[in-house]
């Protein structure tokens, strides 16, 4: 997508330092929008170094962060912050309370702004355990702290602009990589070994997630941005299909043109309660923002494109 219908709106970004937040920010200084981007003292800009300079920045451990933001009077607000995404804080009440109240804090300011859209980020983990393709009439059943407080913000979003002249849009992501992910993460990690020839101890990898690269995720997300009807809801943005861990990660040596050997799968045992099935029904996304259901070679085009941007990193 390029060229924005709106290139002078002004559009407040949350997490703009992390992952997706970094890759949205990208996508929208490309498309010409005016981006205020919120961080802490603490934030590293390691992500947004290529285009930090184009970003108005807000301190929001200053103590008129608020009123900075209300004198900006922004027309938009992507909400992408979330902390405590990892394994070990999955189940961490008290990080994803804080999460809550952080959400809470920055709805409650753009109904007092009159912002005029919002856009925040829901998860998979908010359908739980299913065995099949979720969509959103699927009840949510979340099995940890993360996917409940996620439910919980959802219900706070929807109760505070539903039939307000406010649109509001909650987006559930399913699996996203690519350049600049988490280097923890399974490909970015599996990608990191193989490029230094080392073999990797792996489950039988038999799990069937919906994988979506981050430039297509980017894309489909300003499709809501330049929306000009209102389809206020929730959302599931992901890819049309899902794919099985073994063959995702098969494909990536091949990309690579290393040996399948070193993925030593079913040396290590599954993680008790490892969902083994998450793929999303993106129907309802596709009609209403008149997208393409799938990117024939997007799977493959994001793998080459995340590989070269490690190889140039390690």
């Amino acid at each position: 997508m390029s060229g924005s219908n709106f290139p002078f709106m002004k559009i407040l970004l949350t997490g703009a330092t992390g992952f997706i937040g970094s890759n949205i920010a990208k996508g929208l200084l490309e498309n010409g929008y005016d981006v205020h981007a919120t961080h802490r003292t603490s934030s590293s800009f390691e992500k947004c170094l290529q285009f930090k300079d184009k970003i108005n920045w807000i301190n929001t451990e200053t103590c008129d962060w608020k009123e900075q933001i209300k004198s900006i009077k922004p027309d938009q607000l992507i909400h992408a912050a979330w902390g405590g995404i990892e394994a070990g804080n999955r189940n961490n009440w008290e990080t994803q309370i804080y999460n809550f109240w952080l959400a809470k804090e920055f709805f409650d300011l753009a109904k007092k702004c009159g912002v005029k859209k919002i856009i925040a980020f829901g998860s998979q983990a908010e359908y739980g355990t299913y065995g099949l393709p979720v969509n959103e009439m699927t009840v949510p059943m979340p099995n940890d702290a993360y996917g409940a407080t996620k439910t919980l913000t959802a219900n706070y979003m929807r109760n505070l602009f539903e039939n307000s002249a406010t649109e509001w849009f909650w987006i559930r992501i399913f699996s996203v990589f690519g350049e600049g992910e988490n280097p923890g993460w399974l490909i970015p990690s599996v990608i990191s070994k193989l490029l230094k020839n080392e073999s990797i101890r792996l489950t039988t990898c038999e799990q069937q997630y919906n994988y979506l690269y981050i430039e297509d995720f980017v894309n489909r997300l300003l499709s809501i941005v330049i929306c000009k009807e209102n389809k206020s809801g929730i959302y599931n943005l992901c890819n049309s299909e899902s794919f099985v861990l073994k063959d995702l990660l098969i494909r990536i040596a091949e990309l690579m043109n290393v040996s399948q050997d070193l993925l030593k799968f079913g040396e290590i045992p599954q993680r008790p309660g490892q969902n083994m099935f998450i793929s999303g029904d993106n129907t309802k996304f596709i009609n209403s923002f008149n997208v393409k259901a799938n990117n024939p070679d997007g799977l493959n085009n994001g793998l080459r494109r995340t590989i070269g941007y490690y190889k140039k990193t390690i």
